[in-house]
């Protein structure tokens, strides 16, 4: 959500809503916004249905891979502060877009914590569904 945010007026002109969907406690959640600057609206998803309905799983070995522990190593080396952990920090997100027919254009499952599409390949299939 933190990519996508800065391209916020490009979503508003492709008439599309972006939201945060979140299975951890609203309280959480609503810090997170805060924290990373972050204002799409927040869904609560407590019983994880959209997770599952998208095929978003959980794994203890993609959350704890190399990869992630270099993304994180190049996060701090670069002076960011890594968020504390809440929640089931084994479920991994993804990005989806589903356009106005409830149709599947796209469906990005990450492959771990650090796994997401450029805010440009999102951008590149909605403007796909919206042609000038």
């Amino acid at each position: 959500m933190v990519q996508l945010h800065p391209h916020r007026s490009e979503f508003d002109r492709l008439r599309t809503r972006v939201l945060v969907i979140s299975f951890d406690e609203e309280r959480w959640a609503r810090a997170w916004l805060r924290d990373t600057g972050v204002s799409f609206p927040l869904l609560l998803d407590r019983e994880r249905r959209v997770y599952r309905a998208y095929g978003l799983r959980r794994s203890v070995l993609r959350t704890w891979s190399p990869r992630t522990a270099w993304y994180y190593m190049r996060r701090l080396a670069a002076g960011a502060r890594l968020p504390v952990v809440r929640g089931d920090p084994y479920q991994l997100g993804g990005d989806v877009i589903v356009d106005a027919g409830g149709i599947v254009r796209l469906a990005h499952r990450s492959r771990d914590p650090a796994d997401r599409p450029p805010a440009e390949r999102l951008l590149e299939v909605l403007r796909q569904l919206r042609p000038p």
